[in-house]
This record gives structure tokens, C-alpha cells and sequence, in this order.
């Protein structure tokens, strides 16, 4: 034992001794390294963090999601009625405890304090106990929190302590109006803390006899599982549960099953866990050809080193131990270069943390790297340095004594190495063409986003949203009073220029409706048209400096009895009135017992505007309503003007709150900011990818230049005597480019290939733009050969000016 750690400390030794002797090439390889490294490490911190990492509570990786299921429909995620909790709970042996959450908005109120509007969650008393919570001011909730009656109370996070309350002791005990209900403060949370998502205030769960039907399912169940015991098992046990809920209560719960999730498989699947996934993938390819180049760069190296390997082989060193050094040296590059990507990667990853700080990240998704990190940077920087290590050492040891021994000997086995190393060329050029088709397919995305906005101008708006309360805008009449009576205020702000009032600003969402074509009855309410449906005031469209392609915008009268009109989009037009005019005609929708509401009059046509988030579909075609016509009790207000929009959100909250004191304002932002954070997906990671096919489009150009040259450099003598016999300069130039070009169409070829199949995995993260988009693949297929003949031209060129009496006496 002792001899084999002397023998490595030796190998290490001497590695260092020879990354020394070399600077320059040894920089080369460390610089690749730590880039292909670095990203590597960055995107699994991600990762770790979005789908791994256990949450950061004590027990953390025990703590599961339990929800409901319609495997008939395809849903998961389904919520569960308190008494479903009830039953489950009953049964729930391989639990520690089972509790419940259900989000809402509250609109919190009280003397002395302007209302604000926070994200809240009703919990079960059990909750924060599971999470070994303890609020270090006040008390938790208890079991009497959770009994029938039980007086409402609150627990607030230490940010709204500290913006709301100054940080005073006092405000335990103070009664405070949660969506005009009181409710007692009697605790605080630790700094940072938020559960289950972003909320900042926790309410109990009391329930009554609304929470008591089984068919008010609004609760999310999550557990902790008990040492040992396992997600499947746990299912099981609970399944028999569901199974009984079908049988006796078959009108709410038909077809309705029971699932077990990690908190990350719950709550981050979908785009979410594919976003990752697919970046993943690109690091991967960023480091498999950054392994490509350095094995290059050792291939040449291997070939000036044979005399020495073969002085060591005749000295009666055996090939393994030989392979046994060369491999040393390779992993201790990849340590040197990865210890330098890791300091890189933390750099990384706090600019994708401050890039999505205000999305709506959950609280308890934390960017910071851990010993799971650590081991992967560790296992990639020895799996890296063993991969491209390897088979350089392999070619190295392939020594023939009597040739390598002799003074100047061409080294032997230059054919096998000249193959191998044109392979790896062709494999980073495979690699290069699918990361620079994905990260070209999302940008293209990118940028038709921003088109689909960009005869918008949203320059100098304000955007703020009320929502009314039902319990005291009980009414549409009501909720139209308010409205009302707030426009001609918010008109009258200093540097106001226009406003408008809009259920839903581009972009952001829609909601969505049956409806039926007057003359075309479809008595199956399943089989009616759907469409995406908007609320909107007069002035909307100007205000975005959109132009009506046909008809009249909407009145200030338009919605009231006798006057039901509505404005369809280009695209409802092109569907449902193809090729004739749809002004004059009707369209109706359904209440929510699907009987029939009033007809509505078609007055005009807009410009397709997209409504719903730039990374999904659009949901059918858009129908514009005069707010006046439904009473929405939630609306954004846009105010155009002159200066900085923002300024102007003080006196719109006075002139809110001076109709109504209660009422907070939310969302407060410009509109160009409103609609910014409905695309930041698309430009982050767009971002991304373009970042990492740069470097792979980098690499792939270093490698195919240091491959040419070198096999030009082999050919030296070959071209000199080429030269002397009269050759051109530009016959020169294609007999050196042949080799290349070659490589690259060969590369590109396979890339092209395996692109089209592998970018398809994108689909549902892309935004107006096929897998396959023809003009994608053209530019990256531009791009690369270009960049590739670039890098070949050089040594080619060189290569045409020797002289031809240097070249012959070349050794």
C-alpha cells in the first residue's frame, strides 16, 4: 500500500512538473475546461435546487404533496374537501402528520395603516409544527385554531413586520381586517421564511359549514412521512381511502384517485421540470465537447512525446504504468480547470438568481450550492478528465522501440491518430449544430413575443389592479358604480394623457367562454366554440395605440340593457366568419348553469392580440366586452403619460382609497414591466442557450483550426516540395481546406440530423415556431460552416505562403 501512494505521489509530481514546462498549452486546456466545467456546474446547482434538493426544514426530504387525481381526464393536482382531509387522515399511519393549505389574496386593512394586498394561505393548525416552525415572536396555532368557530388569526411574515410595522413587539395582539374579516396578529415567521410558495400571511383553517361539503374541494394536502416508510407504500394506504370516497359520494368524487409526489415533482413539473431538463442536456454537450478539444490538444501533444514515452517503456516501464501517468496528469488538468469553473459558476448561478427574483420564484427555492454540488462538480471534473484523457493516453503508449528509439524517426501510428482525431472534430461539430438549433429555436420564440407586442405602446403607462370585494360589492351594478366613478378621477391626475380599465392586460391571461353563433345553435354545451374573453373600457384600444381594422370602438353606454356589443379579434373573425363580414352579427355565452345569456352585438374588429402568457397557446379566439356589460369586481387601470409613469401610482392609490378606504392597490408596475415578466422565461433562458451554443460554436472553431494546422504542420514537406514544383498558392489553399470542409459537412450533416429528432422535446416551450423551422436550421447551418471555413483558412493560408526552401529542409 505504501509503494502505491508513493508511486501516485510520483505521478503527481511529475504531472505538475510537466503542466509547468508547458504554460501556454497547458492554459489552453485549463481555460476549455473550466468553461465546459463551469457551465456544468451552474446548471446543476439549478437543477438541484428547482428538482432535488430536499426542502430546508428539519425532515425536509420527507415532507410530500398529497393531491387528488382524474386519471379519466388526465389531472393530477386535483384539491380534496376538508372532510376528504378528515378521512385521510384517519388512515394516513405511514404519516407523521397530514396537513392542508389553500391560497388566496387578502386585502389587509385596518386604522392607521394604508390597505395592502398580500399572498395569504388558510392552514391547517398542524402545519408550521411539521415544519418545526416556531415564530420567535408570538405563538404559533394550535389544535383550538383548528375547531369549529374558532376566532380567525394570523401569522405575519417579517416582511410585512418590518415594511407594515416598523418591527414594533406590540403588534402581537393587534386586530387587523383580512378581506374585511378580523383577524388577530399573534405571530411573526423567521426572515425568509415562506410556505408553501411566496405567501406572507397564514391564517387558520376554522371550519364551518362551507369547509364541511365534500364538494368544496379547495384544500392541497402535504405530508410528512414517517422514518422508513416510502412514497408507494404511503399511496397505497391512501388509495383505499380514495376508493371508498368514489363509492360514497359518486357526484363529487367519480373517477378520482390519490397521488403521493415529492414537493418538487408537485409543484415543478410540467415546462418547468422540461426548462431544466433540456438545459441540462445543453451543459452536458457544452462539457462532452469541450472533452472533444482538449483530447485534440493531447492527441497533438502525445505525438511530440513519444521518444520520451519510449525512453520509459525501454527503461522497463510497463504500458499501464505509463497510462497510469498520463491519465494523472489529465485528471489533475480537469481538477485545476474545474476548481477554476467552479468560482465561475457561482457568479452564474447569483445572476440567474437576481434574473428571476421578481417572478415569482418560490420561497423555498434557494440558488446555493450544497455537498450534492460539490459531489457533482467533484465527479464531472474525474469523469471529464478520464474522457478525454484516455484514449490520447492510449495512442501515446502505442510505441514501436526500434522506430521511436532512432534520432529523428517520423513517429509511427500518425494515421490512426490523424483519424481519431478528425472523429472528434466531426463529433463537436454534431454537438454544435443541436446546441445552436436549440438556442437559435428559442430565441426565434424570443423574438415572437416581443413581436406579438410590438404595435403596442405600453412606453409610459402605469398599470395598478383593485379588486373589489363581493362581500360588499355584492352587485355588477355595484361594481359598476365603482368604476365609474374612479375614471373620470384617474383622467383628472396630473400628466394623465389617457386612460382605460382592462380585466386583463396583454399577455397576462384571459378567461374563457362558450358561446354560440347566433343562427348556428349547438345544443351540447361541450361541443360549443370556446374563446378567450376580455373586459374592457372605452379609450382601451387607443391608449395601446391600436387601430381597429373595421367598426367603431366601444361607447360609454356600450354594456348597459339594450346595449350589448362586443369587439372580436381577426383571427375570431377569420373562424367563425370566413370570408364575410361579421359586423352586425350576434355571439352569445352561458352562465354557469349554462343557460343563455343576452345577445351580443358585433361592433368592430381588432389586431390579434396575444392575451395569454407568450410560452403557451392562445386559448381560442378573443372577444372584447364593454366592462360595463359583465361588472368585473377585478380590473387593471393603464394611464398614459407624458413623464415617468410611476410617479403617478401615489395619487391613483388617494383617489382609490378616497372612494373606498379599504381598498389596496396590487400589481403596481409599468405596463412595459407587467408584460416583461410574462415573457422572462423566454428571455432567460434564450439567454441561456445562446450563451452555451456560443461557447460550443467557439470550441468547435478552435478545434477544427488546431486539427488542420497540425496536419498541416505533419505536411510541411509534402507542400514544399508541392511548391517548388510549381504549384499555386490557391491549389495549396483547396488541398489544405479539402480536409476540413470535409469534417465540418460530415458534422453538420450528423447534427442536422439528430437536431431535427432531439428539438422536437422542445415543442411545448416553443412560441410560434415549428421544431423544425426551416430558417433556424438555416442559420445555424450558415453559421457554422462559416465559422468552421474561417478556422480553416488560417493555417491554409499559411500554409500557401511558406517558402519553399524552408519547407524542404522542414524535420
Amino acid at each position: 500500500m505504501g509503494i502505491v501512494k508513493q508511486s501516485m505521489l510520483q505521478d503527481l509530481r511529475y504531472a505538475l512538473r510537466i503542466i509547468r514546462q508547458q504554460p501556454w498549452f497547458s492554459t489552453a486546456i485549463i481555460g476549455t475546461l473550466a468553461l465546459g466545467i463551469g457551465v456544468n456546474t451552474t446548471i446543476f446547482t439549478l437543477v438541484n435546487a428547482v428538482l432535488f434538493k430536499p426542502l430546508s426544514f428539519p425532515g425536509g426530504e420527507r415532507i410530500v404533496m398529497v393531491s387528488g387525481t382524474i386519471p379519466a381526464q388526465g389531472r393530477e393536482g386535483v384539491n380534496v374537501s376538508y372532510p376528504d382531509l378528515r378521512d385521510y387522515r384517519a388512515a394516513a399511519t405511514s404519516f407523521e402528520r397530514l396537513e392542508a393549505f389553500s391560497g388566496f389574496a387578502a386585502n389587509v386593512s385596518e386604522n392607521g395603516n394604508p390597505p395592502e394586498r398580500y399572498r395569504a394561505a388558510r392552514i391547517t393548525s398542524g402545519l408550521f409544527e411539521m415544519l418545526h416552525m416556531q415564530p420567535p415572536v408570538g405563538r404559533g396555532l394550535t389544535a383550538a385554531d383548528e375547531k369549529p368557530g374558532a376566532e380567525q388569526v394570523a401569522i405575519i411574515s417579517d416582511g410585512i413586520w418590518k415594511d407594515r410595522y416598523g418591527r414594533r413587539p406590540e403588534v402581537i395582539g393587534r386586530t387587523i381586517r383580512i378581506n374585511e374579516k378580523p383577524a388577530v396578529i399573534i405571530g411573526v415567521t423567521p426572515e425568509g421564511f415562506k410556505f408553501p410558495s411566496n405567501e406572507e400571511i397564514w391564517t387558520n383553517l376554522a371550519p364551518d359549514e362551507q369547509w364541511e361539503k365534500r364538494d368544496n374541494q379547495g384544500l392541497m394536502m402535504t405530508g410528512m412521512l414517517k422514518p422508513g416508510r416510502t412514497r408507494p407504500a404511503a399511496q397505497a394506504e391512501l388509495a383505499v381511502v380514495a376508493q371508498r370516497l368514489e363509492q360514497q359520494f359518486p357526484d363529487s368524487h367519480k373517477g378520482h384517485g390519490i397521488a403521493v409526489q415529492t414537493f418538487h415533482e408537485a409543484m415543478n413539473g410540467g415546462p418547468i421540470k422540461l426548462m431544466f431538463t433540456l438545459l441540462m442536456g445543453a451543459v452536458g454537450l457544452v462539457l462532452l465537447i469541450a472533452c472533444a478539444n482538449v483530447a485534440n490538444m493531447l492527441l497533438g501533444r502525445a505525438l511530440t512525446r513519444r521518444r520520451e514515452i519510449s525512453i520509459r517503456v525501454a527503461m522497463g516501464a510497463s504500458r499501464a504504468r505509463i497510462l497510469r501517468q498520463l491519465l494523472v496528469e489529465s485528471v489533475l488538468l480537469a481538477l485545476i480547470g474545474g476548481l477554476i469553473g467552479l468560482a465561475l459558476s457561482q457568479f452564474g448561478v447569483e445572476a440567474f438568481s437576481k434574473a428571476v427574483e421578481n417572478v415569482g420564484k418560490p420561497g423555498w427555492i434557494r440558488f446555493e450550492m450544497d455537498y450534492v454540488v460539490f459531489a457533482y462538480f467533484g465527479s464531472v471534473s474525474v469523469f471529464a478528465g478520464i474522457l478525454f484523457g484516455l484514449m490520447p493516453a492510449i495512442q501515446a503508449t502505442r510505441v514501436d522501440l526500434n522506430e521511436a528509439l532512432k534520432e529523428g524517426a517520423k513517429s509511427s501510428g500518425g494515421r490512426r491518430t490523424g483519424l481519431f482525431s478528425s472523429a472528434l472534430v466531426v463529433f463537436q461539430f454534431t454537438l454544435a449544430v443541436i446546441l445552436l438549433s436549440a438556442a437559435g429555436l428559442m430565441i426565434r420564440s424570443f423574438l415572437a413575443a416581443q413581436e406579438e407586442f410590438a404595435g403596442l405602446r405600453t412606453e409610459q403607462v402605469l398599470h395598478a389592479r383593485v379588486n373589489l370585494p363581493t362581500r360588499r360589492y355584492t352587485t355588477p351594478d355595484a361594481r359598476r358604480q365603482f368604476f365609474d366613478t374612479l375614471m373620470p378621477r384617474m383622467a383628472s391626475l396630473p400628466g394623465a394623457q389617457s386612460v382605460a380599465l382592462v380585466s386583463v392586460p396583454p399577455g397576462a391571461g384571459s378567461s374563457t367562454e362558450r358561446f354560440e353563433i347566433s343562427g348556428q345553435s349547438i345544443p351540447e354545451h361541450e361541443r360549443r366554440p370556446v374563446a378567450s374573453v376580455i373586459s374592457a373600457s372605452p379609450g382601451y384600444f387607443g391608449l395601446l395605440g391600436v387601430s381597429l381594422t373595421q367598426g367603431r370602438d366601444f361607447k360609454e353606454d356600450d354594456g348597459l340593457p339594450g346595449k350589448e356589443s362586443i369587439i372580436i379579434s381577426q383571427e375570431f373573425a377569420r373562424k367563425y366568419f370566413p370570408g364575410a363580414d361579421p359586423i352586425g352579427r350576434q355571439v352569445r355565452f352561458f352562465d354557469q348553469a349554462r343557460k343563455p345569456r343576452a345577445w351580443l352585438t358585433i361592433v368592430a374588429l381588432s389586431p390579434d392580440i396575444r392575451q395569454n402568457n407568450p410560452g403557451g397557446r392562445q386559448q381560442g379566439a378573443v372577444v372584447f366586452t364593454p366592462y360595463r356589460w359583465d361588472g368585473h369586481g377585478s380590473m387593471g387601470m393603464l394611464i398614459r403619460t407624458a413623464g415617468n409613469a410611476t410617479s403617478l401610482a401615489g395619487a391613483l392609490r388617494q383617489e382609490v382609497q378616497r372612494i373606498d378606504g379599504e381598498l389596496p392597490l396590487s400589481d403596481v408596475e409599468t405596463l412595459d414591466a407587467n408584460m416583461a415578466r410574462n415573457r422572462w422565461h423566454l428571455r432567460v433562458f434564450g439567454t441561456l442557450f445562446l450563451i452555451f451554443a456560443l461557447i460550443a460554436l467557439g470550441m468547435a472553431a478552435v478545434g477544427i483550426y488546431a486539427v488542420i494546422a497540425h496536419a498541416t504542420g505533419q505536411r510541411t514537406r509534402e507542400i514544399g516540395v508541392r511548391l517548388a514544383l510549381g504549384a499555386r498558392g490557391g491549389t495549396i489553399v483547396r488541398m489544405v481546406l479539402n480536409r476540413g470542409l470535409i469534417q465540418i459537412a460530415i458534422g453538420m450533416a450528423i447534427g442536422m440530423g439528430a437536431a431535427l429528432y432531439i428539438c422536437r422535446l422542445m415543442e411545448s416551450v416553443l412560441l410560434k415556431v415549428s421544431p423544425s423551422d426551416p430558417v433556424t436550421f438555416g442559420i445555424v447551418g450558415f453559421t457554422l460552416f462559416s465559422a468552421g471555413l474561417a478556422a480553416c483558412l488560417v493555417p491554409a493560408r499559411r500554409a500557401a505562403r511558406l517558402d519553399p526552401l524552408v519547407a524542404l529542409r522542414h524535420e
